[in-house]
This record gives C-alpha cells, structure tokens and sequence, in this order.
C-alpha cells in the first residue's frame, strides 16, 4: 500500500511517481494506491470563500466544504488516473498497459461529535472490503483509492488519507505500508523519527 499526498501533483513529482508504480507492477507486484487531495481541496475552499476548520486535526466538513473535498479529491484521482496509464514512452514501460482500478472498497462512518462540536461530513473508516480489493489485485489492476468513503445508508464521508491506507494495509495484511510525505517521517510523541 503506498499513501501519498496531492502534493506529489503540485510539486511536479506525478510523472516520476507514475514510472515508479509502473516499474513496480510489471515486476508482479500487487499495489493499492492512496491519494489525498489536500492542497486541491484548500485552494477549492478558498475559490468559494470557505474557511477551512479543523478540530484535533480533522477538517470539519459541513455541506459546501463536502463539495469541495469532492471536486478536489474527483479531479486529482483523474490527474493520477491519466499518469498511470501513459505508455511513458523512451523508458523500459513504453507500450505498458497497466489497469488502474478505483471502486466502493471503504466503507465509512460519521466520526459525529467530537468534544461538543460536531464533525458533520467528516467521516472515518468503517470497514475495508478486503475480499474485492484481493480480488482486483489477483487481476493484476493497480487498485486506486482517495479519502473518501460512503456509508451504508449511501452518504458520502470526508476520511482522513492516512487512516485510508493504515486501514486497507491491516485488512489485507499488506508486506508494506508506504507514505510519500514532505515531511521528516513519523514521530512519536517526543518528536522522535520511527523507523519502523
């Protein structure tokens, strides 16, 4: 499972990360990619005028901010969509037909009132269809998931990227859990770096 941020299409980094997960895949190795959409989202929200807010780390996500985060979050799967399947030509993945795959594999809840406020569309994981997503992958499709998750009454939840990922690598039992992030690493509490 690798998780990264929308940074990775700001900065430029999209086409480099796309001949990294085609290389990968034309070894046989199976992947799960997690995209967030965060600086799309922010700059969405300031087109309209909507103030981000956040408590403990969540944006709180009433109704516009939800269109937002979905327009946002809808345009960079299509942008990382698009990298993923250019033949990149004058590389050893010219003419390499990979399937990117995305689906309904997350199933969400609200995370509801938090410290008196309520959260509203903010969401966290419910469930993983771990059956769908092994799956795809015994196919050999490259599967394609965003922060976003319905539930089962067909509402629609803002998820955090991170807990999209670490959820989908424990249902499958992945080898591996990779986040491309700007920043040093994971800390814990003492601002130390975890290696593992």
């Amino acid at each position: 499972v690798i998780a990264f941020g929308g940074e990775v299409l700001e900065k430029g980094y999209a086409k480099t990360l796309a001949y990294d997960i085609n290389l990968l895949a034309a070894l046989g190795i199976r992947l799960v990619l997690v995209h967030g959409a965060l600086p799309q989202i922010e700059e969405e929200l300031a087109e309209k005028g909507i103030v981000s807010r956040y408590h403990e780390g969540i944006r709180i996500t009433d109704s516009e901010t939800l269109d937002c985060v979905l327009d946002a979050v809808g345009s960079v799967y299509l942008e990382i969509e698009a990298f993923l399947s250019q033949g990149l030509p004058n590389t050893p993945m010219a003419n390499a037909r990979i399937r990117v795959i995305g689906g309904n594999f997350i199933t969400a809840q609200p995370i509801g009132v938090l410290d008196g406020i309520d959260m509203q569309y903010a969401g966290k994981v419910r469930k993983v269809d771990a059956e769908g997503l092994l799956a795809q992958l015994a196919l050999g499709n490259i599967v394609l998931l965003n922060g976003e998750g319905n539930s089962p009454t067909g509402e629609i939840f803002d998820l955090r990227m991170e807990e999209v990922a670490e959820s989908v690598s424990v249902a499958l039992k992945a080898d591996k859990l990779v986040f491309l992030t700007d920043s040093a690493g994971v800390t814990d509490r003492d601002g130390s770096i975890l290696s593992e």
